[in-house]
């Protein structure tokens, strides 16, 4: 999977957290386009950067215990512009350290 389509499933992961509208496990996999099983391991990586997600059965639905924000930051030095080509990112595969941070408040 390339970085991009991973950043792009935990912005959607978090998106969905957030307006508490994931559904069931099953059901937030599928909307997701993945298998329940990478769906826990994607919430663990969450967990494991500080979120507080919980699962509220009546609900049905994963949610944030408390607030969060989830950022990604693309950072490259000046020299470091010039490898990048418009509408390519094999700059991305070949340097993946994005800094991700996850803020989060109870």
């Amino acid at each position: 999977m390339s970085l991009i389509k991973y950043v792009e499933r935990l912005k959607r992961m978090d998106d969905l957290i957030k307006r508490k509208a994931t559904g069931t496990p099953d059901r937030f996999a599928e909307k997701l386009h993945i298998s329940k099983s990478m769906l826990m391991i994607n919430l663990n990586e969450l967990k494991e950067l500080g979120a507080l997600i919980k699962y509220d059965l009546d609900e049905r639905t994963y949610y944030y215990d408390g607030g969060c924000r989830l950022e990604f930051r693309f950072v490259l030095p000046g020299s470091e512009m010039n490898k990048i080509r418009g509408g390519s990112d094999d700059y991305f595969r070949t340097n993946p350290s994005i800094p991700i941070t996850l803020e989060c408040w109870g």
